[in-house]
């Protein structure tokens, strides 16, 4: 059996140049914020290495026909509210796919996710925000989590592990960011198929880079292995408004 999780990430980050400055809402979203990615081919597309002063060039990635709109919105705008009765926000996306979070100052939850397949709940939430990190930053998590899907029956707990691994300049199709501020997050997560008593785990890698401006990551790259299949996305920012 296949299945994907998005890994929804809230940071606010420091961006390192002559003066160091702090971006304490990077990904603090606000309703009614809607975000426009553009989606790329994952072939041969790899994250670089951290450190400072990098040089990260993506210039030459295939653009796909597809893009990805997410909508902040209220939970009760949403047919799976009452099963995410603490989340404060909700990131629709273009796919039919629901995040519930909790939204805190300083720290941000994600309660559980949910499309018309599949329905997934934290019941210890992921705590996937701590603001602010500087560069070298590390956080690990533990979380819990329990879901059906494709018949049958999970449940089981993780780790997400958060670094602010590097810093630079980032190149892509349709701008240069002469500062941005890298973040890599490995999630590990194991769980047990009640019906058969077996268990699964999956690996997500996912990299992300902030500019200090947006709200949101400007450039994500994420790698998912899980029950032998291996599964990835890229794509850029392309627009981000307030409406």
């Amino acid at each position: 059996m296949k299945y994907k999780l998005p890994l929804f990430l809230v940071f606010a980050l420091p961006m390192l140049s002559t003066a160091q400055l702090v971006v304490k809402n990077a990904e603090d979203f606000k309703i009614g914020t809607v975000l426009e990615f553009q989606l790329c081919d994952t072939s041969g597309v790899m994250p670089g290495t951290g450190g400072t002063n990098q040089t990260w060039d993506f210039s030459s990635l295939k653009l796909l026909p597809d893009k990805s709109t997410e909508w902040m919105v209220l939970p009760s705008s949403t047919p799976y509210a009452d099963k995410f009765p603490g989340a404060t926000l909700v990131e629709k996306y273009s796919n039919g796919s629901y995040v519930y979070v909790d939204m805190k100052q300083g720290q941000s939850n994600l309660l559980g996710f949910a499309n018309p397949n599949m329905m997934i709940a934290y019941p210890k939430p992921v705590v996937f925000a701590k603001r602010p990190p500087p560069y070298g930053f590390t956080f690990s998590n533990p979380f819990t989590d329990n879901f059906t899907a494709g018949g049958m029956d999970f449940s089981g707990s993780g780790v997400v592990t958060i670094e602010a691994d590097g810093y630079g300049r980032l190149i892509l199709p349709n701008k240069t960011y002469k500062n941005v501020l890298r973040i890599k997050i490995v999630q590990v997560q194991t769980d047990t198929i009640k019906q058969y008593n077996s268990a699964s785990q999956m690996r997500i890698v996912t990299y992300v880079w902030f500019d200090g401006v947006n709200t949101s990551a400007v450039f994500k790259i994420s790698y998912t292995k899980s029950m032998g299949y291996n599964t990835g996305e890229v794509g850029y920012l392309l627009s981000e408004e307030d409406k």
